[in-house]
């Protein structure tokens, strides 16, 4: 047991007995330099029993190098990767610099990460040790901190180490610039006041303080071979705070009159700083060689002896220097592998060397790296440059290209920066910082790539250049920021790099095409429209003086029909209609953008209240775009789909837009595709794959930084929760996603979160109250609220406002749905506007047309509405039989789809006909959680668990574990059961049951 930590160990002891019983767990230890951090991982790997133990950290020479600690944890288990889908394993290997590089998501190599670890843990529990974690490169952050987050049932145990202040940068007593890499930090800001890489943020923490004074102590009296004063003892513990290493290394730094007591001790310092000088001190005993040698050491940190050795001789170094430092007990030379005594060594050597010193030795080690090692040889010259320096920024930019193949979109991000730098043009300059923070934004640090491009846009005038950075610019901030000013940035970016918009153009003739998932959807894929890393955006061969290349004409397109689907999230439809007059504009490209472009001019016209126009526009744009390759494409044709009332085609593209993105690995890309195929599941009464895929989307979004999409899915869980009868869960989310929806002008998720909280007043009984709320949503400004959900919730309005008495209202309604269900020629808004005219006319053959068509429709919550009204309105009129027939077909679909309050109504009415309304027969289908529900549905279609941890970014065990919690739940035994429960209960798990 560690002094003082007791109740630490305990809480290590505890997680290392859930993992041996299959229970991951998750932890990261924080902590002041010296404060036992790196102890108690040791003491977590000294009590594994049973386990195997994997270890890596990040190091700070390789903080720019991607995937370097991810690849030294995994290191020992790499035979495992034959195991793991063939898709992932590429991913990994490339990442790793071991095969060829695959096309894909960032976050395929997170999967990729999880899927190994599982299968090791497949033979015993794993304890992975990650020590200075404040090092970790921004890939292996990226990738640990996706696999934190999914951990459950593996039987693995992740902890973290990590610097509570980041180290600055070194002390310069000489001239030059401070070093790369104090100018660039490693996997993205820290969290404010700590140096906990921002991935890791909101994982479980420990945070380690000095010991007491009776632990330290006692340290003191176990640790130091001298007899100390107990006020010397007691002054030792309060001057470092009861930090464990200054209470170890001070004694050796005083002399036997200050340890005895009768010599006073040095003024109290802040500890790190301490103990650094205390370790400085030791260093400067040293004789001048054995001090470069530590300095090659420290300036390359990766316990290369031989590397070491190799770079010492061209600074005329003997080998016996090696051997001072090791006596002086500052290094561990270890077969090939040189480490230091503590991280705060190196860092006191390396702030201790004057700028000259550092440059002599980073020069030194580039000398011998030539024929090593490409990237680690380009950081070293560029720590050793002292102004601009064509040779070393392009050899950072290779280095950038190669991490770019490899998905390590941090580093290259920091290798474009650092060649900037030290590029004396500007233009040259503006580019790779263009380049830069394209990448910055594809490893998802969105704040670092608006600074890179506000200093790339005051070095260059170059049009295409320019436009390149608008692209990236708006893609930020319409998924991140706000959509108005994306929207600007778009079409100025557009502009830049299009003809003259001819005055004749109309937008009926317009061409466009799919945003590109780079810059409109996607911060994971791709690095700009149209161009490679490092590819300098010069003139397309094919231009003509003046007028655009298909190149860039297709960039263009791309803008125009992101800002145009950002116009119309707004609901502004000048905006839309500038989008589309700029896309008519330009020359013919693709057929995937005159697509692209027919669904944006059929919105156009769907907002301007054309709904014939539009519903023809829109199934033209669906047609072309249906059997696109493309999600985004996908996508697109699907929500054409869904706004022509197409419900069953609208699924089916979302679904294999999904499928498509899942297979890619594309996990960036997923929660935009979620957000309209949740909403879909939600309206067609699929209650609990809409909540699956809404939770799932949530937390992809969240993970990837989309804040605006997570509002999004925010909005569907409030919609179902109201509905299901979770009051608190719907306001808590409907409150969360009108807090984003409405401060960037979100009309969707601002419409469907206040549609939510009208339907909770409805389904409780409070007329008054929806009344105000869809009233108010029919009233509300773009941004506010959303055309197409005004649309699907003016049947609501009409309801509300017949019970309030206000039939001006209620016929603006259902003027509003009969306008666009014509067009639309869908079977269920045919029986709305059937529904709706009954209650304004009170009239029965209008329920009856809507029951016809709600018997085609397959939007059972919206039957069964139309039934209760219908039998509500029978029994005020005392047609008690014909009521109950209807009031009870209600109430079994409410109970099906767990509409608790509108069962609860239905049952009120029935029991006002005279009927003795039984007791419901609870479902224990209810009672799964939306991950255990869309897991139960994929296995009764057959599929394996390791297919559905591929499919879902799971481990296959976390997949078996609620899979035997279905079981459980269901009253079930094996897969054959769930499957023929399935076959006899079609849409059970989908909450239809």
């Amino acid at each position: 047991m560690l002094h003082g930590r007791e109740r630490e160990c305990a809480l290590i002891a505890r997680l290392l007995d859930g993992a041996r019983e299959r229970r991951s767990a998750v932890l990261v230890v924080r902590g002041e330099a010296g404060i036992g951090k790196s102890a108690l991982l040791g003491y977590a790997a000294a009590r594994a029993d049973g386990m195997r133990v994997l270890r890596g950290g990040g190091v700070e020479s390789e903080s720019e190098l991607p995937y370097a600690a991810a690849h030294q944890l995994l290191r020992p288990v790499a035979d495992r990767l034959a195991a793991i889908p063939a898709g992932q394993a590429a991913a990994l290997r490339a990442a790793f610099g071991l095969g060829e590089p695959v096309e894909g998501d960032r976050f395929l190599v997170s999967v990729a990460v999880l899927s190994l670890l599982s299968e090791a843990a497949e033979e015993r529990p794993l304890l992975c040790l990650v020590d200075d974690a404040h090092w970790l490169d921004g890939g292996s952050a990226d990738a640990l901190a996706f696999v934190a987050r999914r951990l459950e049932a593996e039987g693995v145990v992740l902890l973290f180490a990590a610097r509570d202040e980041e180290p600055g940068p070194p002390s310069r007593t000489g001239t030059g610039p401070p070093t790369a890499r104090a100018l660039h930090p490693p996997a993205g800001p820290p969290l404010a006041g700590t140096g906990v890489p921002r991935p890791l943020a909101g994982l479980p923490e420990l945070r380690l303080g000095g010991l007491d004074a009776g632990a330290a102590q006692a340290l003191l009296a176990e640790r130091t071979s001298v007899s100390l004063a107990p006020e010397v003892a007691a002054l030792l513990v309060t001057s470092t705070a009861g930090n464990p290493l200054g209470l170890l290394e001070l004694p050796g730094s005083l002399s036997a009159e200050q340890l005895a007591g009768t010599r006073p001790l040095p003024e109290r310092l802040p500890v790190g700083e301490v103990v650094e000088q205390v370790f400085l001190a030791r260093v400067r005993r040293l004789g001048a060689p054995a001090q470069t040698l530590l300095l090659i050491a420290a300036a390359e940190d990766s316990g290369d002896v031989g590397l070491v050795l190799r770079a010492a001789r061209t600074l005329a170094l003997a080998p016996d220097a090696l051997d001072e430092a090791e006596h002086a007990g500052l290094v561990r030379v270890d077969g090939g592998a040189l480490t230091f005594r503590h991280p705060l060594v190196r860092s006191a050597v390396y702030r201790g060397a004057t700028f000259l010193q550092r440059q002599a030795v980073e020069q030194a080690l580039a000398a011998v790296l030539a024929d090593e090692d490409a990237d680690r040889r380009a950081w070293h010259l560029a720590a050793a440059a002292t102004g601009p320096d064509e040779t070393v920024a392009g050899e950072l930019e290779a280095s950038a290209e190669r991490a770019t193949r490899r998905g390590g979109h941090a580093s290259a991000a920091s290798a474009l920066h650092r060649a900037a730098d030290l590029t004396g043009h500007p233009e040259p300059r503006a580019r790779r910082l263009t380049l830069a923070a394209e990448t910055a934004w594809l490893a998802g640090q969105p704040d670092r790539a608006r600074t890179l491009l506000d200093e790339a846009a005051t070095r260059t005038a170059e049009p295409r250049l320019r436009a390149r950075g608008e692209h990236v610019r708006g893609a930020i901030e319409g998924l991140c920021g706000r959509p108005d000013l994306a929207y600007a940035m778009l079409v100025a970016g557009a502009e830049l790099v299009s003809p003259p918009n001819p005055a004749a153009a109309t937008p009926a003739s317009g061409a466009g095409g799919p945003a590109d998932r780079a810059m409109g959807h996607d911060p994971s894929t791709g690095v700009a429209p149209g161009r490679e890393p490092g590819e300098a955006p010069g003139p397309d061969p094919g231009e003509v003086a003046g007028v655009p290349s298909g190149r860039e004409a297709a960039q263009a397109a791309r803008m125009l029909i992101e800002a145009g689907r950002l116009a119309f999230t707004a609901a502004d439809l000048p905006r839309l209609a500038e989008a589309g007059r700029r896309l008519a504009g330009l020359p013919p490209v693709e057929e995937a953008v005159t697509a692209g472009g027919k669904l944006m001019i059929g919105l156009a016209a769907l907002l301007e209240g054309d709904a014939e126009r539009a519903a023809t526009l829109l199934r033209e744009g669906r047609a072309l775009a249906k059997d696109s390759a493309d999600p985004q494409s996908l996508t697109m044709a699907a929500g054409a789909a869904m706004f022509v009332g197409e419900d069953m085609t609208a699924l089916d593209l979302f679904t294999t837009a999904a499928v498509r993105a899942r297979t890619a690995g594309a996990v960036s890309a997923l929660p935009l595709v979620l957000a309209p195929l949740g909403a879909l599941q939600m309206w067609t009464g699929r209650f609990a794959a809409a909540r699956a895929t809404a939770t799932e989307g949530l937390r992809l979004a969240l993970d990837t930084r989309q804040d605006n999409i997570a509002a999004h899915h925010r909005a569907v869980l409030a919609w179902i929760a109201a509905v299901q009868g979770r009051a608190e869960e719907c306001r808590t989310e409907a409150d969360a996603a009108l807090s984003r929806a409405i401060g960037q002008r979100l009309g969707p998720p601002a419409g469907i979160a206040s549609w939510a909280l009208a339907l909770l007043d409805l389904g409780e009984g409070r007329t008054g109250e929806a009344f105000d709320r869809l009233t108010a949503l029919a009233d509300a400004a773009p941004g506010e609220g959303h055309p197409i959900v005004k649309i699907f919730a003016a049947a609501d309005l009409v309801e509300v406002a017949v019970r309030a008495d206000r039939p001006d209202r209620a016929a603006t309604a259902l003027d509003l749905l009969r306008r666009w269900a014509g067009p639309a020629r869908s079977a269920w808004a045919d029986a709305l506007v059937s529904r709706c005219r009954g209650l304004v006319e009170n009239a029965d053959d209008h329920f009856t047309e809507a029951l016809s068509s709600h018997a085609q429709a397959g939007r059972p919550f919206d039957t069964a509405r139309t039934a209760l009204l219908f039998g509500e309105a029978l029994r005020r009129r005392r047609r008690r039989a014909e009521s109950r027939r209807h009031l009870r077909a209600a109430r079994e679909i409410f109970e099906r789809l767990d509409a608790a309050p509108w069962a609860a109504l239905a049952r009120v009415e029935l029991q006002a006909t005279g009927e003795t309304a039984r007791k419901r027969d609870p479902s224990t289908s209810a009672d799964l959680t939306p991950q255990e529900s869309q897991i139960a549905r994929m296995v009764s279609e057959g599929g394996t668990n390791r297919e559905i941890a591929a499919y879902l970014f799971l481990s296959p065990r976390t997949v078996d574990y609620h899979l035997h919690k279905v079981f459980v739940k269901l009253g079930l035994s094996s897969r054959a059961e769930l499957v023929r429960l399935a076959l006899e209960r079609p849409g059970l798990l989908d909450g239809e049951h």
